[in-house]
């Protein structure tokens, strides 16, 4: 199965809403959804954390405006809880 991959080198944004661990979308900022692609699967590193200290790459399979649709938890990282801003 071939996956078509998007990039957007150094895009990024804050999250406008909490991030809860379980969540499978996440609101950006608003206006910046438009920094990233449109279709096609992409990554993203979540920095911070309720701790601060942690990390956690996502893949984001959809974007509707400033939301991104996502599957937690890739490359070895685990879903946490992230705060807005």
């Amino acid at each position: 199965m071939t996956t078509n991959l998007k990039f957007a080198n150094w895009a990024k944004s804050s999250l406008a809403t909490n991030l809860a661990s379980a969540s499978t979308s996440l609101v950006l900022k608003a206006g910046d959804g438009s920094k990233f692609p449109s279709s096609g699967d992409f990554y993203l590193v979540l920095r911070g954390g309720i701790n601060q200290t942690t990390n956690e790459i996502v893949k984001a399979t959809a974007r509707s405006g400033d939301t991104l649709t996502i599957v937690r938890a890739q490359d070895g990282t685990t879903a946490a809880d992230f705060y807005a801003n």
